[in-house]
């Protein structure tokens, strides 16, 4: 079965037009290549490159200060809601966590792609959440964690740290 809908050329012309204004504001300067990226997975031609099947994740958002990471993975609020956050990508980050500079906010949003909740996995195992919150929450959260970042004395790792 197709999935179809009719629109006159107007309607179609102003939808398109809001389509690609809205990938615009997120970034997707490319909104055919980065559909068939989600559809066929951005890693996909990787497949048989790693055992047990493995692909590598993509990170949604990056911040570094003073050799302190920030991940910002976004996810449908349901998601995080329901504890069905991928498994392997869930195992990297923890890995992540472990080395002691990585912070990760999983933020989970609306079906209009607002935020509606955060949790947040933090070094030391800690771990925080708000649900419901919104974007400028979000926003406060990244804006203390940076600042926190800021005021640390520079992260040196064996190894991590050569500039």
């Amino acid at each position: 079965m197709e999935w179809q809908m009719t629109y006159d050329d107007s309607e179609l012309k102003k939808l398109v037009q809001q389509i690609l204004d809205e990938c615009k504001k997120a970034g997707i300067y490319n909104p055919l290549k980065w559909l068939k990226e989600k559809k066929l997975g951005i890693f996909s031609w990787l497949d048989g490159c790693f055992p047990r099947g493995i692909l590598p994740t993509d990170i949604d958002g990056l911040s570094e200060i003073n050799g302190y990471f920030l991940i910002l993975e976004n996810k449908p609020a349901d998601v995080l809601r329901n504890g069905t956050v991928p498994k392997g990508q869930a195992y990297a980050y923890a890995k992540l966590i472990k080395l002691g500079c990585f912070t990760i906010f999983w933020i989970g949003h609306d079906d209009a792609g607002e935020p509606s909740c955060i949790l947040a996995w933090c070094p030391g195992g800690k771990e925080w959440e708000k649900d419901p919150c919104d974007k400028s929450y979000v926003k406060l959260m990244c804006c203390e964690w940076a600042e926190w970042a800021d005021r640390q004395p520079r992260f040196i790792n064996q190894g991590l740290d050569s500039d």
